[in-house]
């Protein structure tokens, strides 16, 4: 237990110095980074027409190998709380998917994860409730199946095993007296699911679902109009302008293979800032791309970086503000685009 708070104030310590050095905007941040994402694969059977996999993705597929998550996971330990184990693919098929997530919550990271709960196998429950997942995003894009197929293909389009599927998590979870994982039905709000929003609230409003979130649409970096098309709202780009990210100087994610980038919106690897096959992670934090990355934020001058040249997913503080933390918690902006909670 007390080993436990320890890690739990080194973590919010090293949060507080990275906060501190993206205010201060040095080129150096001065804590070490929140792994943010770990992409166990980027294989997927969906064909969302939402997703920049789908048509844009040109990088190689695989599964992360065993051995490479465990360096990752032994690395970060201490300066991640919770780590997303999903980027640009389906997890669930991941053929160790269960061994990984016990791996990172034997050493007390808290595992998240997002799938499409039509994959959900009595095997593949089981293998996330019985290894300690500890949040399970059950990501269902609407409630009649020719909705689902048009958002995300024929994969996706048998909504009454989706939720068939769902039913037995909420049973193999009963059963087991397990309080985890939390259980979240999430679905992503569109033009070609508007019509379904407070239908699909009210359907998984029950007991056994821990929170339903209507999630604001991402534009995955706003490079794709196929993507930007579908988005309800329109874009305010009077809070794009004013946002200088945070990301720079806060978290990275790995991809299935090693590389490591900034942004958990770098679906093809666009800006690799190392490799933890033959680096560490805090060799990468501070070498000389991180360095550059940072001075183009700070800078505001984009145009180097492709990856976040036309973003419109930016999210931080106003930086340079002699009444740090206080600028921190009456202006942050937790999306350039609205997060509904």
């Amino acid at each position: 237990m007390v080993m436990k708070a320890l890690g739990a104030l080194r973590r919010v310590w090293n949060r507080e110095l990275n906060w501190l050095s993206y205010n201060m905007q040095g080129l150096k941040a001065w804590g070490q980074p929140r792994v943010y994402q770990i992409e166990l694969t980027n294989h997927c059977p969906m064909t969302c027409n939402t997703c920049p996999r789908t048509e844009d993705m040109m990088r190689p597929l695989g599964h992360m190998e065993g051995r490479l998550f465990r360096k990752i996971i032994d690395e970060t330990r201490w300066y991640t709380g919770k780590v997303i184990l999903h980027h640009m693919g389906e997890s669930l098929v991941h053929p160790e998917i269960g061994e990984l997530i016990r791996y990172a919550a034997d050493r007390g990271l808290r595992t998240h994860l997002s799938v499409n709960p039509v994959l959900l196998s009595e095997g593949k429950i089981r293998a996330l409730v019985d290894n300690g997942l500890s949040w399970l995003v059950l990501s269902l894009d609407g409630v009649a199946s020719e909705t689902s197929r048009r958002i995300r293909g024929a994969a996706a389009a048998n909504v009454d095993l989706a939720e068939k599927n769902i039913m037995n998590l909420i049973r193999h979870k009963r059963n087991r007296r397990s309080k985890i994982p939390f259980l979240e039905m999430q679905i992503v709000k569109s033009k070609q699911n508007l019509h379904e929003i407070d239908t699909y609230v009210k359907k998984w409003t029950i007991d056994g679902i821990d929170r339903v979130t209507v999630k604001s649409y991402v534009t995955w970096g706003g490079h794709d109009e196929r993507i930007n098309a579908l988005k309800a709202e329109p874009t305010d780009f009077s809070i794009i302008r004013r946002v200088t990210c945070v990301r720079p100087w806060e978290s990275l994610m790995v991809l299935w293979d090693g590389r490591v980038v900034p942004c958990c919106f770098d679906y093809d690897g666009a800006y690799v800032i190392g490799d933890l096959n033959h680096e560490t992670i805090r060799e990468i934090w501070d070498n000389a791309r991180m360095r550059f990355l940072r001075t183009c934020h700070r800078d505001k001058d984009l145009s180097p970086v492709r990856l976040c040249e036309k973003c419109t997913d930016k999210e931080g503080f106003p930086p340079r503000k002699w009444y740090y933390p206080l600028n921190r918690w009456l202006a942050y902006e937790r999306r350039a685009w609205n997060v509904e909670k």
